[in-house]
């Protein structure tokens, strides 16, 4: 079953009685299994990072990395969470947006330097919800030595069976600049 929390009662105006409303569902983001003619799709990218693990850890959870420069339509926003934190903080929430795509979830577990968690609501989706739904992100962070970080990357997503194939490719060939453009975003420490 799911836990609720009880809302404060709506205030309707001073001459109407307050009226009830219904509790505040706290349920998991997404279904824990695909749904009929859906399977889950694992995929998972590792990149060696020629740059320290804590910068690569500030660009990763830098709203900025994902906010500037964005080409409109596509719009990346985050909402603060009940604590009023923005940005990457457990319990806030993101959403990516554009044509063909809506990824809008809530920012769960995060280990500084370590490890991120994004898990996205039922209802995104890449390219139509009847093809390509997201449930999970999440980022891993080690040293490969004092200098270089690898980060793994693993993004959990229900896949119509039949485009499976589709939905690798487009991944693989999405998700492998990503090294580059965190290398290309951190200076060398050695040109400072």
């Amino acid at each position: 079953m799911t836990d609720a929390t009880t809302p404060t009662p709506v205030l309707t105006g001073e001459s109407t009685p307050v009226r009830h409303t219904g509790p505040t569902m706290l349920v998991a983001p997404a279904p824990a299994e695909p749904p009929p003619g859906f399977v889950r799709d694992i995929y998972e990218h590792v990149w060696t990072i020629g740059r320290p693990r804590a910068d690569v850890w500030q660009w990763l959870c830098d709203p900025a990395t994902f906010t500037d420069g964005q080409i409109p339509p596509f719009r990346v926003e985050f909402l603060a969470n009940t604590m009023g934190d923005s940005g990457f903080a457990e319990g806030v929430y993101n959403a990516h947006v554009g044509p063909l795509m809506s990824f809008s979830g809530v920012l769960g577990e995060i280990n500084a330097e370590q490890y991120r968690d994004l898990q996205y609501f039922y209802g995104s989706f890449a390219v139509s919800h009847a093809l390509f739904r997201p449930v999970r992100l999440q980022f891993w962070l080690d040293e490969a030595d004092s200098s270089s970080t690898i980060l793994r990357l693993q993004l959990d997503t229900f896949v119509r069976e039949r485009a499976l194939g589709s939905w690798r490719k487009l991944m693989s060939v999405f998700w492998k600049r990503f090294g580059r453009w965190c290398e290309r975003a951190i200076p060398n420490n050695w040109l400072r």
